[in-house]
Protein backbone atom coordinates (compact mmCIF):
# COMPACT_ATOMS: atom_id res chain seq x y z
CA UNK A 1 0.00 0.00 0.00
CA UNK A 2 2.53 2.36 -0.84
CA UNK A 3 1.14 4.11 -3.47
CA UNK A 4 -1.09 6.88 -1.69
CA UNK A 5 -1.86 9.21 -3.99
CA UNK A 6 -5.12 8.43 -6.68
CA UNK A 7 -4.70 11.17 -9.10
CA UNK A 8 -5.29 15.09 -9.41
CA UNK A 9 -7.50 17.49 -8.99
CA UNK A 10 -7.78 20.98 -9.74
CA UNK A 11 -9.37 23.39 -7.17
CA UNK A 12 -9.46 27.04 -8.54
CA UNK A 13 -6.28 27.42 -10.50
CA UNK A 14 -4.43 25.31 -8.41
CA UNK A 15 -4.01 21.26 -8.99
CA UNK A 16 -3.49 19.27 -6.03
CA UNK A 17 -2.39 15.76 -5.44
CA UNK A 18 -5.96 14.05 -4.94
CA UNK A 19 -6.03 11.45 -1.75
CA UNK A 20 -7.82 8.37 -0.26
CA UNK A 21 -8.99 9.34 3.25
CA UNK A 22 -10.71 7.21 5.46
CA UNK A 23 -12.91 8.26 8.31
CA UNK A 24 -13.72 5.92 10.83
CA UNK A 25 -17.40 7.60 12.25
CA UNK A 26 -17.90 8.82 8.91
CA UNK A 27 -21.63 9.13 9.49
CA UNK A 28 -21.39 11.09 12.47
CA UNK A 29 -21.55 15.05 12.82
CA UNK A 30 -17.77 15.43 12.54
CA UNK A 31 -16.97 12.38 10.58
CA UNK A 32 -19.45 13.74 8.02
CA UNK A 33 -18.36 17.81 8.23
CA UNK A 34 -15.04 16.32 7.18
CA UNK A 35 -15.98 14.05 4.61
CA UNK A 36 -17.67 17.25 2.75
CA UNK A 37 -14.75 19.51 3.32
CA UNK A 38 -12.09 16.49 1.67
CA UNK A 39 -14.66 15.92 -1.21
CA UNK A 40 -14.84 19.37 -1.01
CA UNK A 41 -10.72 19.96 -2.05
CA UNK A 42 -11.26 16.45 -4.45
CA UNK A 43 -9.50 14.16 -2.62
CA UNK A 44 -11.66 10.76 -2.00
CA UNK A 45 -13.50 10.35 1.42
CA UNK A 46 -14.31 7.00 2.46
CA UNK A 47 -17.28 6.80 5.35
CA UNK A 48 -16.39 3.85 8.40
CA UNK A 49 -18.84 3.34 10.35
CA UNK A 50 -21.30 1.05 12.60
CA UNK A 51 -24.30 1.86 11.36
CA UNK A 52 -26.30 0.22 9.18
CA UNK A 53 -28.55 2.91 7.16
CA UNK A 54 -27.65 3.41 3.98
CA UNK A 55 -24.53 1.69 3.72
CA UNK A 56 -23.62 -2.04 2.41
CA UNK A 57 -20.94 -3.85 4.40
CA UNK A 58 -18.91 -5.04 1.29
CA UNK A 59 -20.49 -2.79 -1.16
CA UNK A 60 -16.33 -2.11 -2.63
CA UNK A 61 -18.06 -0.14 -5.80
CA UNK A 62 -19.74 2.95 -2.55
CA UNK A 63 -17.28 5.10 -0.38
CA UNK A 64 -19.26 3.98 2.32
CA UNK A 65 -18.39 0.74 4.73
CA UNK A 66 -20.41 -0.89 7.86
CA UNK A 67 -17.47 -1.98 9.88
CA UNK A 68 -17.32 -2.60 13.92
CA UNK A 69 -13.20 -1.23 14.59
CA UNK A 70 -13.63 -3.34 17.46
CA UNK A 71 -15.05 -6.50 16.00
CA UNK A 72 -13.74 -5.91 12.24
CA UNK A 73 -14.08 -8.93 9.94
CA UNK A 74 -10.91 -10.94 8.71
CA UNK A 75 -11.17 -8.97 5.10
CA UNK A 76 -12.45 -5.03 6.59
CA UNK A 77 -8.44 -3.81 6.55
CA UNK A 78 -9.12 -4.07 2.78
CA UNK A 79 -10.54 -0.31 3.32
CA UNK A 80 -7.80 1.28 4.05
CA UNK A 81 -5.85 0.01 0.56
CA UNK A 82 -4.39 3.21 -1.18
CA UNK A 83 -5.28 5.52 1.64
CA UNK A 84 -2.97 8.34 2.64
CA UNK A 85 -4.50 8.87 5.55
CA UNK A 86 -7.13 7.99 8.36
CA UNK A 87 -9.14 10.21 10.33
CA UNK A 88 -10.73 9.00 13.91
CA UNK A 89 -13.84 11.07 14.04
CA UNK A 90 -14.72 8.84 17.12
CA UNK A 91 -15.01 8.83 21.02
CA UNK A 92 -12.15 9.05 22.36
CA UNK A 93 -12.05 5.81 24.39
CA UNK A 94 -13.40 4.13 21.15
CA UNK A 95 -10.93 5.79 18.85
CA UNK A 96 -7.88 4.20 21.42
CA UNK A 97 -9.41 0.38 21.45
CA UNK A 98 -9.53 1.19 17.49
CA UNK A 99 -6.25 2.13 17.19
CA UNK A 100 -4.17 -1.30 17.01
CA UNK A 101 -6.55 -2.68 14.57
CA UNK A 102 -6.34 0.22 11.97
CA UNK A 103 -2.14 -0.14 12.54
CA UNK A 104 -1.61 -3.17 11.91
CA UNK A 105 -3.65 -2.61 8.36
CA UNK A 106 -1.85 0.40 7.36
CA UNK A 107 1.84 1.52 5.97
CA UNK A 108 3.50 3.51 8.52
CA UNK A 109 3.64 6.40 6.38
CA UNK A 110 0.08 6.86 6.73
CA UNK A 111 -1.19 10.04 8.14
CA UNK A 112 -3.30 9.66 11.46
CA UNK A 113 -5.61 11.96 12.10
CA UNK A 114 -7.51 12.63 15.75
CA UNK A 115 -10.22 14.37 16.27
CA UNK A 116 -10.95 13.83 19.97
CA UNK A 117 -11.78 16.88 22.18
CA UNK A 118 -9.22 15.47 24.48
CA UNK A 119 -5.70 14.71 22.11
CA UNK A 120 -3.01 13.77 24.59
CA UNK A 121 -4.25 10.09 25.36
CA UNK A 122 -4.85 9.07 21.82
CA UNK A 123 -1.71 10.82 20.74
CA UNK A 124 0.14 8.85 23.74
CA UNK A 125 -1.64 5.52 22.54
CA UNK A 126 -0.22 6.04 19.11
CA UNK A 127 3.12 6.97 20.31
CA UNK A 128 3.34 3.74 22.06
CA UNK A 129 2.31 1.58 19.68
CA UNK A 130 3.47 3.37 16.80
CA UNK A 131 6.45 5.98 17.31
CA UNK A 132 7.20 7.64 13.72
CA UNK A 133 3.82 7.16 12.49
CA UNK A 134 2.50 10.78 11.44
CA UNK A 135 -0.03 12.72 13.57
CA UNK A 136 -2.14 15.41 13.41
CA UNK A 137 -5.00 16.44 15.54
CA UNK A 138 -8.08 17.85 14.15
CA UNK A 139 -10.45 19.73 16.73
CA UNK A 140 -13.28 22.03 14.84
CA UNK A 141 -14.34 24.70 17.92
CA UNK A 142 -18.02 25.08 17.00
CA UNK A 143 -20.84 23.14 16.30
CA UNK A 144 -20.75 20.90 13.04
CA UNK A 145 -24.63 22.16 12.57
CA UNK A 146 -22.86 25.81 12.24
CA UNK A 147 -21.49 26.90 8.70
CA UNK A 148 -17.55 26.32 9.07
CA UNK A 149 -16.60 29.99 7.55
CA UNK A 150 -14.51 31.99 9.73
CA UNK A 151 -14.67 29.19 12.56
CA UNK A 152 -11.99 28.17 14.73
CA UNK A 153 -10.55 24.97 14.33
CA UNK A 154 -7.75 23.91 16.69
CA UNK A 155 -4.76 21.39 15.18
CA UNK A 156 -2.29 19.55 17.28
CA UNK A 157 1.01 18.18 15.92
CA UNK A 158 4.10 16.92 17.64
CA UNK A 159 6.20 19.93 16.06
CA UNK A 160 4.14 23.08 15.45
CA UNK A 161 6.98 24.78 13.97
CA UNK A 162 6.91 22.16 10.70
CA UNK A 163 5.36 23.88 7.48
CA UNK A 164 1.69 23.89 6.58
CA UNK A 165 0.69 20.13 6.79
CA UNK A 166 -1.66 18.99 3.32
CA UNK A 167 -4.53 18.90 5.77
CA UNK A 168 -4.27 22.18 7.27
CA UNK A 169 -4.86 23.69 3.59
CA UNK A 170 -8.15 21.50 3.14
CA UNK A 171 -9.01 23.45 6.55
CA UNK A 172 -7.77 26.75 4.99
CA UNK A 173 -9.44 26.19 1.72
CA UNK A 174 -12.67 26.04 3.95
CA UNK A 175 -12.15 29.79 5.42
CA UNK A 176 -11.66 28.15 8.81
CA UNK A 177 -9.41 29.49 11.30
CA UNK A 178 -6.52 27.37 12.15
CA UNK A 179 -4.60 27.37 15.87
CA UNK A 180 -1.59 24.96 16.37
CA UNK A 181 -0.66 23.60 19.45
CA UNK A 182 0.78 20.23 20.95
CA UNK A 183 -1.45 17.80 22.37
CA UNK A 184 -0.76 18.59 25.55
CA UNK A 185 -1.34 22.49 24.96
CA UNK A 186 -4.49 21.32 23.31
CA UNK A 187 -6.32 19.36 26.10
CA UNK A 188 -4.78 22.74 28.98
CA UNK A 189 -6.41 25.38 26.86
CA UNK A 190 -9.90 22.86 26.45
CA UNK A 191 -9.89 22.90 29.86
CA UNK A 192 -10.68 26.82 30.14
CA UNK A 193 -12.07 27.09 26.80
CA UNK A 194 -14.93 24.17 26.60
CA UNK A 195 -14.91 22.11 30.05
CA UNK A 196 -14.94 25.64 32.30
CA UNK A 197 -18.09 27.67 30.22
CA UNK A 198 -19.42 24.33 29.80
CA UNK A 199 -19.62 23.60 33.81
CA UNK A 200 -20.61 27.07 34.43
CA UNK A 201 -23.67 26.36 32.65
CA UNK A 202 -24.83 23.30 33.70
CA UNK A 203 -24.65 24.83 36.84
CA UNK A 204 -26.71 27.38 35.95
CA UNK A 205 -28.94 24.40 34.83
CA UNK A 206 -29.21 22.28 38.20
CA UNK A 207 -29.98 25.78 39.72
CA UNK A 208 -33.12 26.03 37.42
CA UNK A 209 -34.40 22.91 37.47
CA UNK A 210 -34.49 23.31 41.71
CA UNK A 211 -36.32 27.04 41.45
CA UNK A 212 -39.84 26.77 41.84
CA UNK A 213 -40.48 29.20 40.04
CA UNK A 214 -42.73 28.77 36.60
CA UNK A 215 -39.87 28.57 33.75
CA UNK A 216 -42.48 30.02 31.18
CA UNK A 217 -43.03 32.80 33.63
CA UNK A 218 -39.22 33.33 34.05
CA UNK A 219 -38.80 33.63 29.88
CA UNK A 220 -41.26 35.63 29.02
CA UNK A 221 -39.67 38.46 31.70
CA UNK A 222 -35.90 37.13 31.24
CA UNK A 223 -33.18 39.85 30.08
CA UNK A 224 -30.51 39.30 27.70
CA UNK A 225 -28.13 37.55 29.86
CA UNK A 226 -30.90 34.92 31.08
CA UNK A 227 -32.19 34.72 27.65
CA UNK A 228 -28.46 33.80 26.53
CA UNK A 229 -27.99 31.23 29.27
CA UNK A 230 -31.22 29.93 28.81
CA UNK A 231 -29.92 29.37 25.04
CA UNK A 232 -26.61 27.79 25.62
CA UNK A 233 -27.97 25.56 28.09
CA UNK A 234 -31.02 24.60 25.44
CA UNK A 235 -27.91 23.88 22.96
CA UNK A 236 -26.33 21.75 25.19
CA UNK A 237 -29.36 19.64 26.14
CA UNK A 238 -30.29 19.17 22.53
CA UNK A 239 -27.08 17.95 21.50
CA UNK A 240 -25.65 14.20 22.67
CA UNK A 241 -24.65 13.40 26.32
CA UNK A 242 -21.90 11.91 24.99
CA UNK A 243 -20.06 15.11 23.46
CA UNK A 244 -20.22 16.93 27.07
CA UNK A 245 -19.44 14.01 29.21
CA UNK A 246 -16.32 13.94 27.23
CA UNK A 247 -15.21 17.26 27.51
CA UNK A 248 -15.89 17.19 31.32
CA UNK A 249 -14.83 13.20 31.91
CA UNK A 250 -12.17 12.79 29.80
CA UNK A 251 -9.58 15.52 30.40
CA UNK A 252 -8.32 15.20 33.23
CA UNK A 253 -7.19 18.78 33.41
CA UNK A 254 -10.89 19.93 33.61
CA UNK A 255 -10.62 18.95 37.23
CA UNK A 256 -8.46 22.32 38.23
CA UNK A 257 -10.88 24.79 36.16
CA UNK A 258 -14.05 22.87 38.25
CA UNK A 259 -12.54 23.72 41.52
CA UNK A 260 -11.52 27.05 40.67
CA UNK A 261 -15.36 27.55 39.50
CA UNK A 262 -16.29 26.01 42.89
CA UNK A 263 -13.90 28.39 44.50
CA UNK A 264 -15.34 31.29 42.82
CA UNK A 265 -18.56 30.74 43.88
CA UNK A 266 -17.78 31.01 47.18
CA UNK A 267 -15.22 33.79 47.04
CA UNK A 268 -18.67 35.41 45.66
CA UNK A 269 -20.65 34.69 48.50
CA UNK A 270 -18.53 35.42 51.62
CA UNK A 271 -18.01 39.05 49.47
CA UNK A 272 -22.03 39.52 49.29
CA UNK A 273 -22.87 38.16 52.82
CA UNK A 274 -19.98 40.09 54.18
CA UNK A 275 -21.45 43.26 52.84
CA UNK A 276 -18.12 44.33 51.14
CA UNK A 277 -18.54 46.40 48.29
CA UNK A 278 -15.19 47.46 48.51
CA UNK A 279 -13.91 44.36 47.76
CA UNK A 280 -16.79 43.38 44.74
CA UNK A 281 -15.57 45.98 42.56
CA UNK A 282 -11.45 45.16 43.29
CA UNK A 283 -12.72 41.85 41.87
CA UNK A 284 -14.17 42.64 38.97
CA UNK A 285 -11.02 45.39 38.10
CA UNK A 286 -8.69 42.63 38.37
CA UNK A 287 -10.43 40.72 35.83
CA UNK A 288 -11.00 43.40 33.65
CA UNK A 289 -7.54 44.22 33.51
CA UNK A 290 -6.66 40.66 32.92
CA UNK A 291 -8.58 40.89 29.36
CA UNK A 292 -6.85 43.55 28.37
CA UNK A 293 -7.82 44.03 24.88
CA UNK A 294 -10.32 41.45 24.91
CA UNK A 295 -12.62 43.51 27.05
CA UNK A 296 -13.67 45.58 24.21
CA UNK A 297 -14.17 42.57 21.53
CA UNK A 298 -15.96 40.71 23.99
CA UNK A 299 -18.55 43.69 25.05
CA UNK A 300 -19.14 44.23 21.32
CA UNK A 301 -19.66 40.42 20.70
CA UNK A 302 -21.73 40.90 23.88
CA UNK A 303 -23.99 43.62 22.35
CA UNK A 304 -24.07 42.36 18.66
CA UNK A 305 -25.97 38.92 20.76
CA UNK A 306 -28.10 41.60 23.06
CA UNK A 307 -29.30 42.92 19.75
CA UNK A 308 -30.97 40.09 17.98
CA UNK A 309 -32.80 39.22 21.24
CA UNK A 310 -36.31 41.09 21.06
Amino acid sequence: MSNHSVGNHCVGNHCVNSHKVVILGGQGAIGSLLSRLFTRCGHMAYSVDQRTQGMCSHDYHSHDYQIDILNPAADAGEVFSGAKAVVFALPEAVAIQGLPWVLSAIDDDVQIVSTCSVQAPFHSALRAAALGQPFIGVNPMFSPSLPEQKRPVAVTLDNCHVSEHWIERVLTRADMRISRMTPEEHDRVMALCQALPHAAILIFGLVLAKSPLDIGTLATIAPPPMRTMLALLSRILRNPIEVYWDVQYENPMAAEPRQALLHAIQQLNSIVQAGDQTEFGNNLRDIARQLGEQLDISAADCQHIFSTLK
